[in-house]
C-alpha cells in the first residue's frame, strides 16, 4: 500500500469527506502526492519538468532512479554524451576512483605542455646544457603540476560545497569533490587538444653557440609568447565554463535545487575561480 503521509492536509479532509481526489505515486519513493504538487515532500523528487528543462532537453533530469550506480568508466562516458545522467549518478552514490583517474590524467597532460615547448628549443655550443636541464625537468614540473591540479580539486569542491552548507544544505563535501572530479573531463579533453597544438604550432627556437645569457632568454620567451598560447588560453577558458555546466546538474541533484539557481549558482562560483586562477598564473 503506497503511503498517505505526504498528501498535504487539505487533501486528507477531502478524503474522509468522501470527496473525489486525484493522487500520483513519487517515481522515485512512491509516496501519494498531489498533482499539483511540484517537489515530493518525502524524498524531494521534481515531480513537474522546469521550463529550462522543456527547452534545453540536456538539462532534464533522469525519469527513473537507476537501482544501482554505473560504473566509473560508464560514468566518464556520459559525462559527455549524457551528462544530466551522469551527474545525478554521481550525487547519489559518489565515487573516488574516476576522480582520481581524471586527476592522473589531468596532471600527466599538463607535464607534457613542458615537454612541447622543449621540443621546440635547440641549442647549441655551450647551450648544450639547456637541454639536457629542460629534459631533467620534467620531473620537476611533473611534482608540481600533481600539486597544483589538487589544490584546484580542493578549492573547487570546497567552493561549491560551503556556499550551500552555509544556507542549510546538508550535502557532504566528498559528494562535492566526486561532482568537480567528474566535471573535470572537459578541462582534460581541452588540454589534450592544447597539447597537440602546441606539439604542432609552436615556433622551433635555434639558440647558437655565440648567444649571449640575455639573447637565450629572449629567445627562449619567444616560444612562450607565440600565438598558439592564446588558443591554449581560449580553450582553457571554454572548458572550464563546459566544467560548470556539468556541476551544476550534479549540485541540482545534490542539493535539490532548482535548475536555474543550480546553473547561476554554478556559474558565479566558477567565475570567482578563474579570476582567482587567472590572478596565479
Amino acid at each position: 500500500m503506497l503511503p498517505l503521509k505526504n498528501i498535504r492536509f487539505e487533501k486528507l479532509i477531502d478524503l474522509f469527506k468522501g470527496n473525489e481526489v486525484i493522487v500520483v505515486s513519487c517515481p522515485k519513493c512512491g509516496a501519494l502526492v498531489a498533482p499539483d504538487e511540484e517537489v515530493c515532500p518525502n524524498c524531494n523528487y521534481r515531480l513537474e519538468e522546469e521550463t529550462l528543462e522543456r527547452i534545453l532537453p540536456l538539462l532534464k533530469r533522469p525519469e527513473r532512479e537507476p537501482i544501482s550506480a554505473m560504473p566509473f568508466p560508464i560514468r566518464m562516458a556520459k559525462t559527455i554524451v549524457a551528462p544530466s545522467s551522469a551527474l545525478h549518478d554521481v550525487a547519489r552514490a559518489p565515487d573516488a576512483i574516476g576522480p582520481f583517474m581524471i586527476y592522473i590524467l589531468n596532471v600527466l597532460i599538463l607535464t607534457l605542455f613542458y615537454a612541447a615547448v622543449w621540443n621546440h628549443i635547440y641549442p647549441f655550443g655551450d647551450y648544450w646544457i639547456l637541454r639536457v636541464l629542460g629534459d631533467g625537468a620534467i620531473i620537476g614540473r611533473l611534482a608540481s603540476n600533481m600539486l597544483l591540479v589538487f589544490i584546484q580539486f580542493l578549492f573547487l569542491g570546497f567552493a561549491y560545497w560551503l556556499p550551500f552548507r552555509l544556507v542549510g544544505k546538508k550535502s557532504g563535501f566528498k559528494k562535492n569533490l566526486s561532482i568537480v572530479g567528474y566535471a573535470y573531463i572537459p578541462v582534460l579533453i581541452g588540454r589534450a587538444v592544447s597539447l597537440l597544438l602546441l606539439f604542432t604550432n609552436s615556433p622551433t627556437i635555434l639558440i647558437p653557440a655565440s648567444a649571449s645569457s640575455l639573447q637565450v632568454q629572449i629567445l627562449i620567451a619567444l616560444v612562450f609568447m607565440s600565438p598558439v598560447w592564446n588558443n591554449v588560453a581560449s580553450i582553457e577558458i571554454a572548458c572550464w565554463l563546459w566544467a560548470a555546466f556539468l556541476i551544476a546538474l550534479g549540485i541540482r541533484q545534490l542539493n535539490q535545487l532548482k535548475t536555474a539557481v543550480a546553473l547561476i549558482s554554478s556559474y558565479a562560483i566558477m567565475l570567482v575561480f578563474l579570476a582567482v586562477y587567472a590572478s596565479l598564473i
